[in-house]
């Protein structure tokens, strides 16, 4: 009878050997990584024990980090943005916020606010508008930004008119804008700014906001070099403007 036929096994190539090795590692990394995850989620090691609220201007910071008390004791990790925002609540004054954990155990809460434009009055009420025509919040004794007044008019009124004066004074620059006293929208869509010393500047719509200021900062050094009062100062057109 023949010879029962033997099988033997060929030796695993250094190839295959490397990709198997390859495979276990990058797994076990998967695994250690997923296990620090869950450790740190959940370790009070890491918990936030101090809260910091910074960049606030508009509104109160220590009355902001009150309502975060909740969040001490919280895993880092586990602190999102969405939830700062739910315990912080609306706040016409902020635009966004920023959570960033500062290790081992500080929760900083950075706040972007809006910028106010100019102050609506209404009645006896004075209030901080952006120029997206949004109340901020009423003014306070401490406020100390010199910015043009609104009073409230059939222009105010309408959201789409009183939208079009704010977002016109976001163009004007801040070292012309502190000088204006009030503003007010003409029947045209123009920005009238009232200056000291009964002077007048007629800024036009948002449009080349650039050259206007350029133009209207020009003009009004040479006004104080000069000592003239009364005079309107019509930026409309900047490349030329005119002086009356």
């Amino acid at each position: 009878m023949p010879e029962a036929a033997k099988v033997v096994e060929l030796p695993e190539s250094p190839e295959k050997k490397r990709r198997k090795i390859l495979i276990i590692v990058a797994a076990s990394i998967v695994v250690l990584s997923l296990a620090a995850v869950l450790i740190l989620s959940f370790s009070p090691v890491i918990a936030a024990k101090k809260i910091e609220v910074t960049g606030t201007k508009l509104v109160n910071a220590k009355t902001l980090t009150e309502s975060l008390e909740p969040l001490k004791g919280v895993p880092l990790p586990r602190i999102s943005e969405s939830k700062v925002q739910e315990l912080i609540g609306e706040q016409p004054a902020i635009d966004e916020i920023v959570v960033k954990a500062q290790m081992p155990n500080t929760l900083v809460v950075e706040v972007l606010e809006a910028v106010p434009v100019a102050i609506l009055i209404e009645g006896k009420k004075e209030y901080l508008v952006s120029e997206t025509g949004k109340k901020l919040r009423t003014v306070g004794k401490k406020d100390k930004d010199k910015l043009p007044k609104i009073k409230a008019s059939d222009a105010t009124a309408d959201p789409e008119q009183f939208k079009l004066l704010t977002r016109i004074l976001s163009t004007v620059d801040a070292n012309v804008l502190k000088e204006v006293s009030t503003a007010t929208l003409s029947q045209a869509g123009f920005a009238e700014l009232a200056l000291p010393k009964k002077r007048t500047l007629i800024w036009g719509d948002a449009e080349k906001s650039a050259l206007k200021n350029e133009v209207a900062t020009i003009f009004l050094k040479e006004l104080e070099k000069k000592g003239e009062g009364k005079t309107t100062i019509d930026v409309t057109n900047p490349e030329n403007p005119v002086v009356y």
